[in-house]
């Protein structure tokens, strides 16, 4: 018997990722002329996004639907491609973290002088970052687990679910959350952060999502983000880097 969550998919509408739905859900979206072939659909088992009309069991529901596509006569392939999002996102994906760390080092920062002035003086800056990262890794889950996101995610529209679509469980984001820092940032060591960051990037554009969601079974959701969501976004890390506190 087939497992629940082998027959979970998602799919991609008015510029946003959906979902999750099962097969027959989706195929039915399909002949009832919601969805197309031309929509972007993913489970767990696909190493990436692809068109409806490139994969077998949507055949017949494609041949059901007679006329109705998501894209405007005005707009092209290469237009609703850049709308929607089947890549990955890295870019907002990588912003969100940043600021999420920006802010919690800055809170550290902030407590630690409080009762010991001294310390911040006499630390480097590169040791305070990776104190930071060490404490965001068990924090960053906490807050998923009970909130289901994290300030930055929500900030940029971005969230962040098991294939199932329900909220990760501690434990869940406990381990994406240190395979994150390591296999994602290098831990902040320099070279070695920016080598993790190429090879993530190659991961999000190639396949649209990261070696970790596929290996842990999570997915980020991604909504529409305003010029102004991200320029208020990259204040608080380009200050940050600004002061040395991030790598």
């Amino acid at each position: 018997m087939k497992r629940k969550e082998d027959n979970v998919w998602f799919f991609i509408k008015d510029h946003q990722q959906q979902g999750p739905v099962c097969l027959f859900e989706l195929q039915k979206l399909i002949e009832q002329r919601v969805l197309s072939g031309e929509t972007y659909v993913w489970n767990k088992y696909m190493p990436c996004w692809q068109m409806a009309k490139t994969l077998d069991v949507f055949t017949d529901s494609i041949v059901e639907a007679t006329r109705f596509h998501l894209l405007s006569e005005n707009k092209s392939t290469d237009q609703y491609e850049e709308d929607t999002y089947p890549k990955g996102r890295p870019y907002v994906r990588y912003l969100a973290r940043f600021f999420d760390l920006s802010l919690f080092s800055l809170l550290l920062i902030t407590i630690i002088s409080i009762f010991s002035p001294n310390f911040i003086s006499e630390t480097s800056n590169g040791l305070i970052f990776i104190g930071s990262l060490i404490l965001w890794i068990l924090i960053e889950p906490l807050m998923i687990a009970i909130f289901g996101n994290t300030l930055g995610k929500a900030f940029l529209h971005t969230k962040i679910k098991t294939v199932n679509g329900v909220k990760l469980n501690y434990m869940t984001a406990l381990k994406r959350s240190l395979l994150v820092s390591i296999a994602g940032m290098g831990f902040g060591i320099p070279i070695l952060n920016l080598i993790c960051f190429l090879f993530s990037f190659r991961d999000l554009t190639g396949r649209g999502m990261s070696a970790w969601d596929q290996k842990i079974g999570t997915v980020i959701l991604y909504g529409q983000v305003s010029p102004a969501r991200i320029l208020f976004a990259s204040l608080i890390p380009a200050g940050m880097l600004a002061a040395g506190f991030i790598i």
